[in-house]
């Protein structure tokens, strides 16, 4: 088989999960710029959290040079406001507003590429699996950190960050059809010596405690796991773009020998 065939073949089948990780996210950035240099193309994507927000921008049709810059152009003030502490400490009335005026206000049906934003209702304690309606409203709710950022209310239900059950969602993917599927881990360094220095880094610790079982599920639902090289980088900080999306891309680049022999 050419190696031209070969990549077809991938077009046709490779499905990708995208973990959540906050800042860390922007490595997700790197991971896509491998699969599109490579030409190996995505058949149907789901994400959670950041993996959703970036895997939206995907599945509408950005390239990952379009993604980068967007993102270079993003701080957390256009993406999250003070609010009266109730349900939360921070509003993501921004991510959406922010997210709609990229994407514009398009349903999951409108998207080029099959796409699957992942949450948690906060009150059933179930995995709840977007697939409808409109997209930035969904990358919010899979966003939505809890103890953090407000819930998100959604047809009657409370939503919150979908890492809390389902951090890399592969097992999605399967659902849709996907052939085979790669996963995106981006909190492999679970237990570090170092103290968390903020409430963000408090919760994101205990998430990842919380994380550690459905990660490992995850990984053996996958038949390939890209998982950055992460230490040291915080989940709050988005001023080191270009050095995560390097460690994306590197990660990415370590597993193309595996992926490819996925083709047959």
């Amino acid at each position: 088989m050419s190696r031209k065939s070969r990549r077809k073949s991938l077009r046709m089948e490779i499905g990708l999960a995208l973990g959540g990780g906050a800042a860390r996210g922007l490595a997700h950035i790197g991971v896509l710029k491998v699969l599109e240099e490579e030409e190996i193309g995505v058949c149907c994507l789901a994400g959670t959290s950041v993996g959703s927000l970036v895997g939206s921008l995907f599945c509408a049709g950005l390239g990952w040079r379009k993604i980068r810059e967007t993102a270079r152009k993003i701080d957390w003030g256009d993406l999250v406001s003070p609010t009266w502490p109730t349900l939360g400490i921070v509003s993501p009335d921004k991510l959406e507003k922010t997210l709609g005026r990229i994407l514009g206000d398009r349903s999951f049906e409108e998207l080029p590429v099959p796409f699957r934003a992942v949450a948690v209702d906060i009150t059933s304690g179930e995995v709840v699996v977007l697939q409808d309606g409109s997209v930035a409203r969904a990358v919010r709710a899979s966003c939505s950190i809890p103890g953090i950022f407000e819930p998100t209310e959604l047809d009657g239900r409370m939503l919150v960050d979908g890492g809390l059950m389902n951090d890399v969602p592969t097992d999605v993917l399967r659902e849709m059809g996907a052939e085979n599927v790669i996963g995106v881990d981006l909190n492999a360094d679970r237990v570090v010596p170092k103290r968390p220095e903020n409430l963000i880094e408090i919760f994101y610790r205990s998430l990842n405690i919380l994380m550690y079982n459905s990660t490992q599920r995850a990984g053996r639902v996958a038949d390939v796991m890209v998982v950055p090289r992460l230490e040291g980088f915080a989940y709050h900080d988005l001023t080191r773009l270009d050095e995560l999306v390097a460690r994306g891309e590197q990660a990415m680049r370590d597993q193309l020998a595996a992926v490819r022999e996925l083709a047959g």
